[in-house]
């Protein structure tokens, strides 16, 4: 079951990433918007960003036109497909679930980070990846452990907003 959800979610990474090169074009200022394209041009190409790439576009995402209340209607349906909230919502609503939803992984990045990944047994390991938005069905334990430091690596440098 694990791999038919993974496959209706990478379903819908490709509208995630096409809203947000799309909302990309419409960023005032010329560096931060070229490299937010260029970041959604290599994902678009198949390539894994960096850590030191996402953090270096977070700024965008507070305050601006990507910002979670200023997204397009079918940008907010994606990203709820993505994290299997039902898409068939207002628009209003359906960022607010996000929020919630966003709000409580960011709660759980939180405790995580204080509690250690080593404390976690592997099924909880697979759990937390799976949140997240990894398939850890075909992962060992240290590559889910390896790919969790990095989400808590970002998680844990982003503001609330």
């Amino acid at each position: 079951f694990l791999d038919v959800y993974d496959s209706m979610r990478r379903g819908s990474y490709p509208a995630v990433v096409r809203s947000l090169a799309l909302a990309a074009r419409s960023l005032p200022e010329p560096q931060p918007r070229e490299l937010l394209q260029q970041l959604c041009a290599q994902v678009q190409g198949g390539a894994r960003p960096h850590l030191a790439q996402l953090l270096a576009v977070r700024s965008l995402f507070s305050g601006s036109l990507l910002a979670l209340n200023r997204l397009r209607g079918d940008h907010v349906r994606a990203l709820s497909q993505v994290l299997f909230l039902t898409p068939h919502l207002p628009a209003f609503f359906l960022r607010h679930r996000l929020r919630s939803h966003l709000l409580e992984i960011r709660h759980l990045d939180r405790a995580l980070l204080r509690l250690g990944l080593g404390q976690l047994s592997e099924e909880e390991l697979r759990a937390a990846c799976y949140l997240r938005g990894l398939n850890p069905a075909r992962l060992g334990r240290a590559e889910c452990r390896a790919w969790l430091e990095q989400w808590l690596g970002l998680s844990c440098e982003l503001q609330g907003t």
